[in-house]
């Protein structure tokens, strides 16, 4: 059954790699960061199922550890890409400084959960550091799942705009809200597994149930939801790109022209 598990989960998330190349190239780059780290983690879950199949290897348990982060960053660029089309005169440049700031503190953050992680599985000493530096890894992850909950929240109350553009970064929006319930399930259940080393807990080696509700299914259902957002929102990029383009003068009617007509 666990084998059966990875070949199911492989072939998902091949099928679901070539949707997102698609949308890597429908979104542009307003989406560019969301899209690419949703291929990203596609890929290391099907690298990470493929070695698991017939042989659950410490290879395989890290890069469950560590596939977490591009599902954060991919929601983080997602939403990036939803408050560049919602909000109305955002600067764009300190939206790039904090996505930056932010993609530094997550690959900090996994860079330590893999070293850890490494050194946990070979039983490396000192046992008690590496499961520090494990818990510190995962602490930050955490705390980027929760940054991630608050800019959605301020987005939310943010005045939208009116437009084409600013109803697809609307359902972009929404659909991150729905994802990061799933997102926050799989990140505190990885908090658990490395604080407690339980191996029942283990995203590889683990009972079924426990691989297949906490970590298989609350990893696809935001993926999935991710995947038809970015579709039902395909031309949000070129609509967005069209608003800008348009003269003052078509955005908002003069108060002469609209007495005259």
């Amino acid at each position: 059954m666990t084998n059966a598990l990875s070949v199911a989960e492989l072939a998902i998330y091949i099928a679901l790699a070539f949707p997102t190349v698609y949308l890597i190239i429908k979104h542009g780059r307003q989406g560019l960061l969301g899209w690419l780290f949703l291929f990203i983690f596609c890929t290391l879950r099907i690298i990470g199922s493929a070695l698991a199949i017939n042989n659950a290897s410490p290879t395989a348990s890290i890069i469950s550890s560590v596939g977490l982060s591009p599902l954060l960053l991919a929601a983080s660029g997602i939403l990036h890409e939803a408050r560049i089309y919602r909000i109305s005169g955002l600067d764009q440049k300190l939206e790039w400084a904090l996505s930056l700031f932010y993609h530094i503190f997550v690959i900090g953050g996994v860079a330590l959960t893999a070293a850890g992680s490494a050194k946990l599985q070979k039983h490396q000493q000192p046992i008690e550091k590496a499961e520090n530096i494990v818990k510190a890894g995962i602490s930050i992850l955490t705390i980027c799942w929760a940054a991630l909950v608050g800019g959605t929240f301020i987005s939310f109350v943010t005045p939208a705009r009116k437009s084409a553009g600013g109803r697809a970064g609307t359902t972009l929006l929404k659909t991150i809200s729905f994802a990061l319930i799933f997102i926050g399930i799989r990140v505190f259940y990885s908090l658990v597994y490395l604080c407690t080393q339980k191996q029942n807990l283990n995203p590889t080696t683990g009972s079924l149930a426990t691989r297949v509700i906490l970590g298989f299914l609350v990893e696809l259902i935001p993926v999935i939801c991710l995947i038809v957002a970015g579709f039902i929102t395909q031309s949000a990029s070129r609509n967005y790109r069209q608003e800008c383009e348009l003269p003052i003068a078509h955005k908002s009617p003069s108060p002469v022209s609209v007495s005259q007509t």
